[in-house]
């Protein structure tokens, strides 16, 4: 696909990138969909351009807390420069042949079969890892020439992959690939230094609360607003109580919007209760442990004694 020019004013609706052109792409069949509601926070929007811009480096890390938005970040850049983008989940038991490919059978004869890894790199395209600290540091080291921008040798064909200006590599991951000495992500692995040495890192938190407000107003716009006000708030108390070490687990943004779907949809305004706590319950508290989920309760009610008078 040829390179056109897209005015980021109008690509990420952002009044203060208005008239800066820069390179993007026709959205193809693997350019992911826009969400139109979703907020890019400008710090970060800055070096997710710099790193889409190849100017500095193919690969980029991003770290921080679950539900924070890393991947999404990373899609929705693509999304509106029209990459192509492809998202392959990670765990320990993924294998350099799930990334790059194996000799298998295809229309019945034995060939390579190509995996997102190669196809991005042939293509122009975006592949992310997502939670790419859970790979195998033996998986990981073997990338280490593609995440410099070196071609990719396949041993079993002999082929060379030289990867095409476009394509980029981006992992996502709840720590930086140093091991995580939280307790809170034992599946993930201590990364070889090598490999992380290779990368840009870009720490994605959650966002402030006036971003989530408009997130949630944008992704459920039929909650009152004082709804939406306790929802941002509680989720900020939830995060202040897991960093002073008195609860196991926090609301992260992706439970926000998941709590205010549920309160959206209805599901429990035709059974009766207490709608709120029962929606927080369900999409959230429910997976905490007894004490844990009263404690959640008793913020709820603090939160919402303002609002009653």
């Amino acid at each position: 696909m040829d390179n056109i020019m897209v005015d980021l004013g109008a690509a990420f609706g952002i009044q203060e990138l208005s008239g800066r052109n820069f390179p993007a792409k026709k959205a193809g069949e693997r350019t992911p969909s826009p969400s139109f509601e979703y907020i890019f926070r400008m710090d970060l929007l800055r070096k997710m351009l710099a790193w889409a811009s190849g100017s500095i480096t193919t690969s980029l890390f991003l770290s921080g807390p679950a539900g924070s938005g890393k991947t999404s970040l990373v899609e929705q850049v693509a999304a509106r420069l029209g990459h192509g983008c492809t998202t392959l989940s990670c765990n320990a038991r993924t294998e350099k042949a799930d990334i790059v490919g194996y000799i298998g059978l295809e229309d019945g004869r034995t060939s390579f079969i190509e995996g997102p890894l190669v196809r991005a790199m042939r293509e122009g395209e975006w592949i992310v890892f997502d939670e790419g600290d859970a790979l195998p540091p033996s998986v990981t080291i073997t990338l280490n020439r593609v995440l410099e921008g070196s071609p990719l040798a396949i041993p079993e064909t002999g082929a060379v992959i030289h990867p095409h200006p476009d394509f980029r590599v981006a992992f996502t991951g709840n720590t930086r690939g140093r091991g995580d000495s939280t307790g809170q992500y034992r599946s993930r692995n201590v990364q070889d230094a090598a490999v992380l040495d290779r990368f840009l890192f870009v720490d994605v938190g959650y966002p402030t609360s006036e971003e989530e407000t408009n997130l949630l107003k944008g992704k459920c716009p039929n909650l009152p607003e004082d709804i939406v006000d306790i929802l941002v708030h509680l989720a900020g108390e939830t995060r202040s109580a897991f960093e002073s070490g008195n609860l196991s687990a926090p609301i992260s943004t992706r439970g926000l919007v998941r709590i205010a779907s549920i309160l959206e949809a209805g599901v429990f305004a035709k059974i009766g209760g207490d709608v709120l706590w029962e929606s927080i319950a369900f999409g959230f508290a429910d997976g905490l442990g007894p004490d844990e989920s009263e404690g959640v309760k008793q913020i709820l009610e603090a939160l919402k004694l303002p609002a009653s008078d």
